[in-house]
């Protein structure tokens, strides 16, 4: 609809065809569709502060609380928000945002009964025992903020994974390009496979899933390719970098158009390009000049770019 509004300032779009393209469909937010955000917006707020509470509660009145109260009152949460979503209409905000608390609820009582009975479980153990636990959640509620949730789990249990296992040491993820390689690999399948199942995983249409996912293979490729400036054991991430990169504009441009990872993926080649002539500049005032002659060009003709395809999918 912006489109046609800026045909209208423009002059293009003549009065009486504005009002013609108004009658067919709204042309701004009713006073329903705002009521419609605003009951989504407070539902999720409300079942996320609810569950921040219950952490804190716990967190202030832990030694005050036997141990069986502790349990008692997070099963009595996971509990109250499944019974909610068997009492909603299926797919509504609040089926939704009830599932959502139950996945909420399941962290914390792992967390729980880890701290309680001092499992000895590592960090990664508890984030994908939880993801494991959610998922029917996560697939009863087919909505973007409970997938969100499960995404960042997953990319939580791998990283923590890493970092732990004997392979990788302590700070693994960053120490060696395999980390890298396997964050950025374990997002492409995520990402694959959203972009492939969305309309059986997601009640409305929306990308904000495969918009982290996709982060998260940029980023772990792109932070290898600037490092692999410097340290020659990074240089294997480079050409998987720009190879991705390549087929990520491509793809999201041509098959299946999304400006924000189109963002994601230019201003990354962008730095990285930055950093290599950083490192292959000599070190005077004249040649950092030209870096910054750069970065503004660059960012410049990407803005540009990027605003016009934004244009055209809202024409």
């Amino acid at each position: 609809m912006g489109g046609i509004l800026a045909w209208a300032e423009s002059g293009t779009l003549a009065p009486e065809e504005l009002r013609r393209a108004a009658a067919l469909a709204p042309l701004a937010p009713d006073s329903a569709d705002w009521r419609i955000a605003a009951d989504r917006l407070l539902a999720f707020a409300g079942i996320l502060l609810l569950a921040t509470g219950l952490v804190f509660f716990f967190a202030y009145n832990w030694d005050d609380l036997h141990r069986y109260a502790k349990l008692g009152l997070a099963w009595s949460a996971l509990c109250a928000c499944v019974v909610a979503a068997l009492f909603a209409q299926p797919f509504a905000t609040w089926y939704r945002a009830a599932l959502l608390g139950a996945a909420v609820a399941t962290g914390v009582l792992l967390a729980l009964i880890g701290q309680t009975y001092q499992t000895g479980a590592d960090l990664w153990e508890l984030f994908a025992a939880w993801l494991v636990l959610m998922t029917p959640f996560a697939l009863l509620a087919r909505s973007s903020a409970t997938w969100l949730l499960w995404a960042v789990l997953a990319n939580l249990a791998l990283g923590r994974y890493l970092s732990t296992s004997n392979w990788f040491g302590w700070f693994g993820v960053l120490s060696g390009p395999e980390g890298l390689y396997l964050i950025a690999a374990g997002n492409l399948i995520l990402l694959l496979g959203f972009e492939s199942l969305a309309r059986g995983l997601l009640v409305a249409p929306r990308r904000h899933v495969q918009r982290l996912l996709a982060l998260g293979v940029i980023a772990p490729l792109a932070i290898g390719a600037g490092i692999a400036w410097w340290d020659e054991d990074y240089r294997v991430l480079t050409p998987a970098f720009f190879v991705l990169g390549a087929l990520a504009c491509w793809f999201y441009r041509d098959r299946r158009r999304d400006v924000p990872i189109l963002a994601m993926a230019v201003f990354a080649a962008i730095a990285v390009l930055t950093l290599g002539l950083v490192r292959l500049i000599p070190d005077d005032f004249f040649a950092y000049n030209l870096v910054a002659l750069f970065v503004i060009a660059c960012t410049g003709y990407a803005a540009v770019w990027l605003m016009r395809l934004m244009q055209r999918e809202a024409a």
